[in-house]
Parts: C-alpha cells; sequence; structure tokens
C-alpha cells in the first residue's frame, strides 16, 4: 500500500545481503508479500529512532524525519525517492553529496539496485565514516527546545 518500489522483489533480493534486513511494513501489505527470505523480519510499527540504534545501515525514503533520525544515528543510508514529492530528492542529494548516503531513485531503480547500495551501505568505509562524522555533529548542535528557549529569551517573550 503506497510503496513506489516492488517491495517484495526488493526484499527477495535483499535475502542475499549477509545481514539481518528489519522492513516495517503494515500488516495488511505483509499479508499482500507472501514468503520473505530468512535474512529478512517484517515488523508493523517500530519507532525509528529505537530501531535505528541497534542497525548498521538503512534503506529509507528520503523522508525528512527518517533520513535525519538515521543520519543523527550515524547510519550510512540507501535513499530513495519519489519524484512527486517536492522535498525529499534535495534532501537525499545533499546527504548523498555530504557522503553519508546512496541514492536510488525509486521510479528507476530495480531490486538489483537495492542490492548492490545495501552492500555498499554496509562495506563501504568511507560512507560509515563520513555517517558517523554528521551523526556526532548534529549530536552536538543545540535540540530544537533549547533553540527555541533561546529565541524565546532574545525576544523577551514571557
Amino acid at each position: 500500500g503506497g510503496y513506489t518500489l516492488p517491495l517484495g522483489e526488493v526484499l527477495e533480493a535483499l535475502g542475499q545481503v549477509d545481514a539481518e534486513v528489519v522492513a516495517t511494513v503494515p500488516l495488511k501489505a505483509r499479508q499482500d508479500l507472501g514468503a520473505v527470505p530468512s535474512n529478512v523480519r517484517l515488523v508493523d510499527y517500530v519507532p525509528l529512532h529505537a530501531l535505528a540504534a541497534t542497525s548498521t545501515a538503512t534503506i529509507n525514503h528520503s523522508g525528512f524525519g527518517s533520513a535525519l533520525t538515521c543520519l543523527e544515528q550515524g547510519l550510512p543510508q540507501v535513499l530513495f525517492t519519489d519524484r512527486r514529492m517536492f522535498d525529499t530528492p534535495e534532501l537525499a542529494r545533499r546527504i548523498t553529496g555530504a557522503g553519508a548516503a546512496v541514492l536510488l531513485e525509486s521510479g528507476s531503480a530495480g531490486p538489483e539496485d537495492f542490492l548492490r547500495a545495501a552492500e555498499r551501505a554496509l562495506t563501504e568505509t568511507g560512507l560509515t565514516e563520513r555517517s558517523a562524522s554528521l551523526g556526532e555533529w548534529i549530536r552536538t548542535r543545540p535540540t530544537p527546545a533549547a533553540v527555541a528557549a533561546e529565541l524565546e529569551r532574545i525576544a523577551h517573550v514571557p
């Protein structure tokens, strides 16, 4: 439901990766998938920050919440974009340009492209190092709440 890529085929290809693949897929969509490879675990909703904290790399749709949560955790990413979206392609290009992701366009990327990109995210030292560095930088920035408090202080808002 709502996927812009052939999810079953992508999961089948990821069955070749030497890693556990955890895919967050709603129950209704899971029922339509049928059998998945033995290294693929399908789950419903998991808070992304909790899943990211136990992951080595991620594949996601380049949404701000997903991509930045994973970047904050220092994870190399495979980002796929949907041309119909206004902001996600730009965010994906910026993270990729910073050396922390592999970029795929979901309209043109096939299952084998996802497999190759996942293998890169799991094995390329440069992606891992750059992702870790950017994650550390993000974690040292003020939180949105701290920024809001400082703006209120500056504006003298009671």
